[in-house]
């Protein structure tokens, strides 16, 4: 009986703990003003090019960001000039604290929705700054509006259960929140699997770079009459919070429980810290359309000789640090001497391969006999210029 009694009050504790609300009985310090909830944001004459959106968790809300010394995230990167490039949107969506009704793809449909409202999607790049189930969500949303994910260049979440969470299952037995049942880390949850293998099986996703950071501290109930009982849990373990995550660049550990650990108190936390190092590394990329040729020589053709070729492949070298790809291509012979019967006229482009190689037609025929003899060969080169899309980093200039 005591066994059962106290999981039944870890569990309490746990689920108390996911939320990071104040109670409507809560008391504010002097002087210091309810939050109000944000408001979408108005249409703006002039945006920057890149949004971060914040998502918050289960159980959160838009003060999920706020520390213990009152530092608001959202607030902390929008005075940051290393984020001048940036507009900043905090997203929300209903997470009640208990018996929600409301499942993950309900949830991502709202947040879709709140998105669209808040003008998001006016940006040319998006990045998502996601708690816990916000990561989840993100996912969902991206892999349910391919166009959307065209915009999005990486997502950072902090502690999400790409694997599930045990308190998750568990508290799945008192709560019949179908979020809880998304969220487990039961054998049968076939949400997260399926979640994970649509994620990396969808052209319009599987590019976007996913960061993960993970909690390092359990989370321990710190009010009420639980507190003399020191519950304290891992709320979502290693594996399950960088499952799936980018390889080249490792998780980051956050010294803090799982409610905290989005709370930097300062921009030297390394919960900040880590987003700025993404961030930096993945800069804003501004398009430009760049030429560069690339000149075949040495063509030539005998007296009332042909030289042709309906299929002349000829390469260009691409950037791939700054995702090149060729737009268009044109071909022109040049430096003709004694060429005749050009056939096509100019060199037709065929097709162009994704990796910038053009295939090209062209013929011309060498000079005539002159009293019977032949005197001269014809000589040319074939230029081909190319017409480049280049991905330029824009970088803010304290980064």
């Amino acid at each position: 009986m005591r066994t059962a009694l106290y999981d039944w009050l870890l569990i309490l504790c746990c689920l108390a703990g996911l939320s990071s609300r104040p109670s409507a009985a809560a008391v504010l310090p002097a002087g210091q003003q309810p939050q109000p909830a944000p408001q979408p944001t108005p249409p703006q004459s002039s945006i920057h090019p890149r949004v971060i959106v914040f998502v918050h968790g289960l159980h959160g809300d838009h003060t999920s960001w706020r520390a213990a010394n009152g530092a608001y995230w959202p607030d902390l990167i929008k005075t940051d000039p290393r984020f001048a490039y940036s507009d900043v949107v905090v997203a929300e969506y209903p997470s009640p604290a208990s018996n929600g009704k409301m499942s993950s793809v309900q949830l991502a449909d709202t947040l879709w929705t709140r998105l669209q409202q808040a003008h998001v999607w006016d940006h040319r790049e998006v990045v998502f700054l996601a708690h816990s189930l916000g990561g989840i969500l993100v996912e969902e949303m991206l892999l349910r509006h391919p166009a959307a994910a065209a915009h999005v260049r990486f997502v950072v979440s902090y502690g999400t259960p790409h694997e599930g969470s045990t308190v998750a299952r568990v508290a799945s037995f008192y709560d019949k929140d179908p979020l809880l049942v998304d969220l487990s880390d039961a054998a049968d949850n076939t949400f997260l699997t399926q979640l994970e293998d649509r994620w990396r099986s969808t052209p319009s996703v599987n590019s976007i770079h996913r960061f993960c950071a993970y909690e390092a501290q359990d989370t321990v109930a710190a009010d009420g009459f639980i507190r003399y009982l020191k519950p304290h849990t891992r709320v979502v373990g290693y594996f399950s919070a960088t499952y799936g995550c980018d390889v080249t660049t490792p998780p980051q550990e956050i010294p803090a429980d799982h409610i905290h650990m989005i709370k930097p108190l300062n921009r030297n936390a390394p919960a900040y810290d880590f987003f700025r190092r993404v961030y930096r590394d993945n800069p804003i990329l501004e398009d430009q359309i760049v030429t560069r040729d690339n000149i075949i020589r040495g063509l030539e053709a005998g007296c009332n000789q042909t030289n042709a070729d309906p299929d002349l492949q000829v390469p260009v070298a691409l950037d791939s640090t700054l995702h090149e790809r060729v737009l268009s291509a044109t071909a022109s012979l040049i430096d003709t001497v004694d060429v005749r019967d050009i056939s096509p006229n100019p060199p037709a482009v065929v097709k162009i391969d994704p990796d910038g190689v053009a295939h090209v037609n062209y013929g011309f025929k060498g000079p005539g006999k002159k009293l019977l003899l032949c005197v001269a060969s014809a000589h040319a080169s074939l230029k081909v210029q190319f017409s480049i899309d280049s991905q330029v980093p824009l970088r803010e200039p304290q980064n």
